[in-house]
């Protein structure tokens, strides 16, 4: 570590905003990238970034001056990072269990009131689409997110996002009717 740095975490630790916002100027975009490389999303970056900066800050009384500084910092980066990645993938198991509870319940439904053909076909259907679209349906229908915030989180523009669905609606019509009509048209 150097001593301009040395004296920087100094005066942090005796309380200098200043000097903490010159540590952070010195390592955000490095820390950007660092978590960059694991999550997708801008928005997610910044957060994790400004977490670990925060997470740093209320740390630097712990942080022994023995050791490099930056490696410290990234070892808070990845902490954050992980964290981050294991409730995104819990709430995605969530998720993904309320959506086939949900099928299952309209199963139910459909099945009490005599139409379970039709779900049959609309669960083979949603099977069958790539991952991408049963993904999107998912999100749209069975999560109730807008096409707004789908549209946000992916980095699409939101009428591209309603075209898709558009899209996807029309190829599970097409593949409902051929599952429950026949090839001839006739139930």
């Amino acid at each position: 570590m150097n001593e301009d740095e040395a004296e920087l975490i100094r005066r942090s630790r005796q309380g200098s905003t200043e000097a903490f916002t010159e540590i952070v100027l010195r390592y955000q975009a490095r820390v950007r990238a660092y978590i960059g490389q694991f999550v997708r999303h801008p928005d997610v970056v910044d957060d994790l970034a400004q977490e670990t900066f925060v997470g740093a800050y209320r740390s630097l009384g712990g942080y022994k001056d023995s050791f490099p500084f930056g490696p410290w910092l990234f070892q808070i980066a990845r902490n954050r990072t992980l964290d981050h990645l294991k409730l995104e993938a819990r709430r995605r198991a969530r998720e993904t269990c309320r959506w086939e509870l949900t099928l299952a319940e309209a199963r139910v439904r459909q099945i009490e009131s005599g139409e379970a053909q039709e779900l049959e076909a609309l669960e083979e259907c949603i099977e069958r689409l790539p991952g991408h679209s049963a993904g999107l349906i998912s999100d749209h229908y069975f999560r109730s997110r807008s096409a707004a915030e789908i549209a946000r989180e992916t980095g699409r523009n939101e009428s591209a996002v309603r075209m898709m669905l558009l899209r996807i609606r029309q190829i599970l019509r097409q593949c409902i009717e051929k599952r429950v009509l026949g090839p001839g048209g006739l139930r």
